[in-house]
């Protein structure tokens, strides 16, 4: 009995067939690619609605269809989220935006707005506002006129440092019944702060430093002192002495105080 071994197709035949099969793959693929590139550009896919949500006090939502929605690209299946977010976080008083696709058709956008905690100025610049973080943004300071916000100033990029010392000395006035209206940071690295008050305090390059801080009790527990025995409110104080300070009274100059000698005390890192 005799077995029958089918003949192995010749080599050019066998690469026709799979070039062909090749071709045949490459031609669906290519149709299924257009046909869905075709679906995809069809206005069944228009974004029929943006819902936002979230921390609005300060957004107003026609703005934000007004400045935001012209910029985003795409339909609800080829949109950039990343993209649509951060068209949506460039908006005034915007922090930081979520955007979401929402079946059918619909886009959520959820917004944290800034919340400021004061006004930061810096060189070449316009104003802008500070937000808890010390970050510096671009916002309309009409509509912070009445919250009484501290006005801060120091060199470019500098906006989270002052801020945090703003924080640092604000409860230190407040033993004395004074409150931080504006603390600013010289190009030379000196800090000065201005009280709600009126009263200038030259505090000097380490404004947190322990000799400092010590210096302004000092200086805060003897102003009623001071004010009472010249009959006069104090303008200014020079905190930059070594061991002791200057205070400058309404009409009087008063000589550099010093706990241990009656020479007038010069500024530490200062000569005349």
């Amino acid at each position: 009995m005799s077995s029958y071994a089918p003949r192995e197709l010749p080599l050019d035949i066998r690469l026709m067939q799979g070039t062909s099969r090749a071709l045949f793959w490459l031609v669906a693929l290519g149709c299924l690619f257009v046909a869905g590139h075709w679906l995809m550009q069809r206005n069944w896919w228009d974004i029929r609605a943006v819902r936002l949500q979230g921390d609005l006090q300060r957004i107003s939502p026609v703005t934000v269809r007004a400045e935001a929605l012209p910029q985003l690209r795409g339909n609800f299946l080829t949109i950039n989220l990343a993209q649509a977010q951060r068209v949506f976080e460039s908006l005034p008083w915007v922090r930081t935006a979520v955007v979401q696709r929402l079946w059918p058709m619909q886009l959520v956008v959820t917004l944290q707005a800034q919340q400021p905690v004061a006004i930061w100025r810096e060189p070449g610049s316009a104003p802008q506002l500070v937000n808890a973080q010390g970050q510096a943004f671009t916002a309309n300071l009409g509509e912070v006129q009445g919250l009484g916000l501290p006005q801060l100033s120091g060199p470019a990029g500098t906006s989270a440092q002052v801020l945090q010392m703003s924080q640092k000395l604000q409860p230190l006035m407040q033993e004395f019944h004074q409150t931080v209206a504006t603390l600013a940071q010289g190009s030379g690295g000196n800090w000065s702060v201005q009280t709600r008050s009126g009263l200038s305090i030259d505090l000097g390059s380490a404004p947190d430093s322990a000799a400092t801080q010590t210096r302004l009790k000092q200086f805060m527990t003897l102003m009623p002192q001071l004010e009472a025995r010249y009959g006069r409110s104090i303008d200014s104080v020079d905190l930059r002495y070594p061991n002791g300070f200057a205070v400058h009274l309404q009409g009087v100059d008063l000589p550099g105080m010093n706990k241990t000698s009656n020479k007038t005390p010069q500024p530490a890192g200062r000569k005349d």
